[in-house]
């Protein structure tokens, strides 16, 4: 089936956070091999797979990003199994001023150094967001709120496909590059601090 023109969506592969808990209940299950009775054992081994699938499963299903004919939505970020992660926000094309891409770490090094976000620049007198409004921290776009940026981790991002979509259901936002070097989990070209827009980079909505 050909893909929705005027849809582009992106799931969460793995829950972040999961990964460091599925290794963690693999070597605790190995200790307990080593430590108590057969019996034991088995139990402790059914409940830890019903847990550690159980966030994997509920990880895949999540919605990370979002961009459609209502506007862009950026999913739930899960944390930690037992902690509950940034709620999603749904941001309607109106109040959107760009799309934009930019380094986790702000000088290209350190440990987010090949992490990218996304972030979505609202527009003047959008309302408020129910949580992050202060300035995202190391987002080279001024008056991008920390609640309107998500990390690609734990997803991808086709950039050929958001522009494409973007295009045909907000045609005048412009999609922006603000990387300064290769970034981790991002499919297709485009590096550098450069704009790639889908439609006229300074046309603005009326």
């Amino acid at each position: 089936m050909l893909p929705d023109p005027g849809r582009y969506e992106e799931r969460y592969r793995l829950a972040v956070g999961a990964a460091p808990g599925l290794a963690i209940g693999l070597i605790t299950i190995g200790l307990v091999f080593l430590t108590v009775w057969p019996w034991v054992t088995g139990v402790v081994i059914a409940v830890a797979l019903v847990i550690l699938m159980g966030a994997v499963v509920t990880g895949r299903r999540r919605v990370a990003f979002r961009a459609d004919y209502a506007g862009v939505t950026l999913g739930v970020v899960p944390g930690k199994l037992t902690a509950r992660g940034r709620p999603a926000v749904s941001i309607p094309w109106a109040d959107v001023e760009k799309i934009i891409f930019y380094p986790a770490s702000p000088a290209g090094q350190g440990p987010d150094a090949g992490v990218q976000c996304i972030g979505v620049q609202r527009r003047e007198g959008a309302a408020a967001l129910p949580a992050g409004n202060e300035q995202a921290p190391g987002c080279p776009v001024p008056g991008v709120a920390a609640g309107a940026t998500r990390r690609v981790a734990g997803w991808r991002v086709d950039r050929e496909r958001l522009a494409v979509v973007t295009a045909a259901v907000a045609p005048r936002i412009p999609i922006v590059d603000a990387s300064t070097g290769p970034g981790l989990g991002i499919d297709g070209q485009g590096q550098g601090a450069t704009a790639l827009e889908p439609g006229p980079a300074d046309s603005k909505e009326s």
